[in-house]
């Protein structure tokens, strides 16, 4: 069975990670997409596998336990994380592996999964991943600002990346090209 690559989709909170990911499907880029795991609550728009499989925490602790996870971290409160299982399953059967995850759990894979790529998805700047995370609704204040926080940090180690993708507003089009152009360059 061929091996497929793993390209490890990264950024800020806010960044649009999902949107640049979605966009390329839509494009027509054939991928299998690792799923992460989180004991987060289920927005509105969610349900279980889109975009994440939702669990309790005592269930997530469980799986910590037992080393089924090939990256965890607690962000903002919330447990997340990708099930070893899960990951060699679709690298088995598929050519080209997407996750997104946050940065810290992209050193994870830079570090357990060889070969892997890592794609930063940056905003435009600073002040326009404010706007967005205020206009989506989706998080308090103070969740606001830790998530603002927590990207001006990430934001000072572009060089931990191999590509880095801006992902300017009303271009989301393009973006989504040039994810698409490093993953069939690299995909070989």
């Amino acid at each position: 069975m061929a091996k497929g690559k793993l390209f490890v989709v990264t950024g800020p909170s806010g960044a649009g990670k999902d949107s640049v990911i979605n966009q390329v499907k839509t494009d027509g880029l054939v991928f299998a997409q690792v799923i992460t795991t989180t004991t987060r609550s289920k927005r509105v728009i969610e349900s279980a596998g889109k975009p994440y499989y939702f669990i309790d925490k005592a269930e997530f602790e469980d799986l910590v336990a037992k080393q089924q996870l090939i990256e965890w971290a607690e962000v903002y409160g919330n447990l997340y994380g990708c099930t070893k299982a899960e990951v060699e399953q679709k690298l088995a059967s598929n050519n080209v592996v997407i996750v997104k995850v946050d940065p810290q759990g992209a050193r994870a894979y830079k570090k357990m999964v060889p070969g892997a790529v890592t794609i930063f998805i940056m905003p435009p700047s600073y002040e326009y991943l404010e706007k967005r995370l205020v206009n989506r609704e989706t998080d308090s204040s103070d969740v606001i600002k830790q998530r603002l926080q927590t990207a001006q940090r990430e934001l000072e180690h572009l060089l931990d990346w191999d590509y880095l993708v801006v992902n300017e507003e009303g271009k989301l089009a393009e973006a989504a090209e040039e994810v698409k152009k490093i993953v069939l360059s690299t995909a070989c």
